[in-house]
């Protein structure tokens, strides 16, 4: 049984980073992080109080800001429930730089996953090429698996696509 203190001390500003990392997650997504206690429902609804975060029970996202849930980033979303499914323990992670949605460290290795909104497969191609190649594995999260064969990207682990209840189907791994 966790103390108060832990609960409002350590996972309250585990909390806090989350959201003010990605700025908006869907609550399903903080329950699952946390391991779907009645410890964090509290901790929601009292920071929600406090307004140190926002919930918008009627698109079911959390959030740093109202701003963040009148305009949220699908991608990071889709990106974060791709980061919940992955199966080696997770020793950080963090947001990134367009095309890039999340970093992140398991055991060795380093990860990065993408979002590939439709028709921007030329656009994030081209970024793409522009970087420099690091040692990088790649998760690359489309709309619809048909987006793969227009992407040319160096890296890639394999193809994810998220639904609407964030189960993810993973394609062409390599």
């Amino acid at each position: 049984m966790k103390t108060r203190d832990q609960i409002y001390h350590r996972d309250g500003e585990k909390l806090l980073r989350f959201l003010t990392t990605y700025h908006a997650l869907k609550y399903e997504q903080v329950m699952k992080m946390f391991g779907n206690q009645d410890s964090i429902r509290s901790l929601i609804t009292s920071l929600n109080k406090q307004g140190r975060i926002y919930y918008d029970k009627e698109s079911g996202l959390l959030c740093d800001s109202p701003e963040a849930a009148n305009n949220p980033d699908h991608g990071t979303i889709a990106a974060f429930w791709v980061l919940l499914d992955f199966e080696k323990p997770i020793l950080f992670h963090t947001s990134g730089d367009f095309p890039v949605k999340l970093h992140f460290f398991s055991e060795d290795e380093e990860y990065e996953i993408l979002y590939v909104p439709p028709e921007q497969e030329i656009l994030v191609d081209h970024v793409m090429k522009s970087l420099p190649r690091q040692e990088v594995l790649r998760l690359v999260v489309l709309k619809d698996i048909a987006q793969a064969a227009k992407l040319s990207i160096e890296g890639v682990l394999a193809f994810c696509v998220v639904d609407e209840d964030g189960v993810v189907s993973y394609y062409g791994r390599r």
